[in-house]
């Protein structure tokens, strides 16, 4: 789905019939498009963290991921495969359309065989030691989170994007997310965000989120490659992603707070 252009028709008096014309899109209606792309019913995935440190020391991370959609909601799990001391922490998301619910969090932590929700308050929080706050993981911003302002057009990778600012809805949300401000670089052709910007809460540069890898899989434009680095304390994250399978039909007995606990099985 691609609504980028907004298409108007102007009356033309004179002569009496429409003309079509084109106009640019708001902020709002550029960040639904890219929130409704098509990302098929559900996908699986491998995905592997690189945590890089100002000194350029690194850790290395494997997990593997599912999404599932479930109506305009979606259903997130993600499995910590290696390594042996972070084995079996998983995180389930329950990311719901409706904008008056507040999103589900889980997170299962193996060495207290306990699961723990994240609270709304807590969403802001950075997940893992990553660069990616908890809410960040769910990998689109919550819509009504923010107000968007279109700031225009930008080249970004080779990527004609649109810009759009995204300012939090009120100081309370503000201080859940951890930012004041976020620029989105969405590409006109694939409505990904080939980049995000973030503002702290003092209105000082945070962090850069680029896309730097993807391609078509089963005819779905898909990230392979994303980096978030963090410009106050020189840490990185790195993700790759592979062995993406898309419209498996996948099972909803996946996705619950009993599978967190048994952790990841082929």
């Amino acid at each position: 789905m691609n609504i980028t252009r907004t298409y108007l028709a102007i009356l033309l008096l004179a002569g009496g019939y429409v003309m079509p014309a084109w106009a640019d899109p708001t902020g709002l209606e550029v960040m639904q498009a890219a929130d409704a792309r098509e990302d098929g019913d559900d996908l699986r995935q491998t995905m592997r963290q690189t945590l890089i440190d100002r000194n350029g020391n690194t850790r290395e991370r494997v997990m593997v991921s599912f999404r599932k959609d479930e109506g305009k909601d979606k259903k997130m799990i993600t499995f910590f495969l290696k390594p042996a001391n972070i084995q079996d922490t998983a995180l389930l998301t329950y990311d719901y359309d409706d904008p008056e619910k507040d999103d589900d969090q889980w997170l299962y932590l193996p060495a207290l065989k306990k699961v723990r929700r994240i609270a709304a308050s807590d969403r802001g929080d950075y997940f893992m030691g990553t660069d990616f706050t908890f809410e960040d993981m769910k990998q689109s911003p919550e819509l009504t989170d923010y107000h968007w302002r279109l700031l225009g057009s930008a080249t970004v990778a080779g990527h004609d994007c649109w810009k759009v600012e995204g300012t939090p809805a009120s100081d309370d949300i503000a201080h859940e997310l951890g930012y004041s401000r976020m620029i989105q670089y969405v590409s006109k052709d694939t409505d990904i965000a080939i980049r995000v910007d973030y503002w702290d809460l003092a209105g000082r540069e945070l962090k850069h989120l680029k896309v730097t890898a993807m391609k078509k899989i089963q005819d779905i434009w898909s990230p392979l490659r994303i980096e978030m680095k963090n410009v106050q304390s020189q840490h990185s994250t790195i993700i790759t992603f592979s062995d993406q399978h898309y419209n498996s039909g996948l099972s909803n007995r996946l996705f619950t707070q009993r599978n967190l606990k048994r952790g990841y099985r082929e």
